[in-house]
C-alpha cells in the first residue's frame, strides 16, 4: 500500500471506511503533514478512532454521498470496504468527485477465491444445513467487489485502472482457531444450543481432517486497484 501510494507527506488524503482509524493514525504518527480525514458509516467507529488518534480528523458519513466539496483531496483510499457498499458505482463516482485533477485512488479488496479452502471445508461439513448459506455469505466480499468486478467498475468511473496482487495465507495446525472464527459470526449466534452443538461438532470434525498431517493453508490473496483522475 505504501509503495503504491508513494506519499510525500503533504497530500490531502481521505480514507473511506476507516474503521478504527489505524491507517490514518499511522500516517500522522509518521509525520504526514497534509490534511488527513478518516470517514466511516459507523458512529461507533468514528468515536473510537477519534479517541485513539486525536491528531487525525474523523467524520461519520456515507461513501455514496461524501460530505466534501468537489476537488477536496489529492488521494482517496478505500480499504476492504467497497464490498459493504450497496451501490459501488455511486461510491466510486463520489470518490472521483472529491479528488483534485490528477488525484489518485486506491482500493484494497479480497481477490476471487479468497479463503476458498475454508469455505469449501464449511460446505463439506454442513450439507443441507439451513445455516450454510448464511455462513457462506461471509466469504470476504469477493462475490461483490474483487478484481473481477472491481477492475471494470473502477475503469468505468475513472477511465483507467491498474491491478496488482499480494499473495498470503493463514496456516492452521489445529481446528480451534478456525472454529472460533466461525463462531464469532452472527449466523451461529442465532442457533439454539442443541443446533449449535451439532454444527460445532460437524465443523470441528471437518477441520481436524484438514489439519491432520501438517499445516492447513487457507489462501488470503489480496488485490490492489488503483486509478488516477
Amino acid at each position: 500500500m505504501d509503495r503504491l501510494l508513494a506519499l510525500n507527506g503533504d497530500e490531502t488524503l481521505l480514507d473511506v471506511g476507516t474503521g478504527p482509524g489505524d491507517f490514518p493514525g499511522r500516517l500522522r504518527a509518521d509525520e504526514h503533514r497534509g490534511r488527513i480525514v478518516g470517514l466511516d458509516f459507523s458512529a461507533g467507529m468514528v468515536e473510537r478512532a477519534s479517541a485513539q488518534y486525536p491528531a487525525v480528523e474523523f467524520q461519520q458519513g456515507d461513501a455514496a454521498a461524501l460530505p466534501f466539496a468537489d476537488g477536496t483531496f489529492e488521494v482517496v483510499t478505500a480499504r476492504h470496504m467497497l464490498y459493504h457498499v450497496p451501490d459501488v458505482a455511486a461510491a466510486l463516482a463520489e470518490f472521483k468527485r472529491v479528488l483534485k485533477p490528477s488525484g489518485r485512488f486506491l482500493a484494497i479488496t479480497n481477490a476471487s477465491g479468497y479463503m476458498a479452502e475454508l469455505w469449501d471445508a464449511v460446505a463439506e461439513a454442513l450439507p443441507g444445513e439451513s445455516v450454510l448459506d448464511e455462513l457462506l455469505s461471509h466469504r470476504g466480499g469477493s462475490a461483490v467487489f474483487s478484481e473481477m468486478q472491481g477492475e471494470e467498475l473502477v475503469r468505468a468511473a475513472f477511465g483507467n485502472v491498474q491491478v496488482e496482487f499480494v499473495e498470503g495465507a493463514l496456516v492452521f495446525d489445529r481446528p480451534e482457531p478456525v472454529l472460533a472464527y466461525l463462531e464469532s459470526m452472527t449466523p451461529l449466534h442465532r442457533l439454539a444450543p442443541d443446533d449449535l452443538e451439532r454444527i460445532r461438532a460437524a465443523l470441528n470434525a471437518s477441520f481436524k481432517t484438514c489439519t491432520q498431517g501438517g499445516g492447513w493453508h487457507v489462501s488470503k490473496r489480496v488485490v490492489f486497484i488503483t486509478a488516477q483522475c
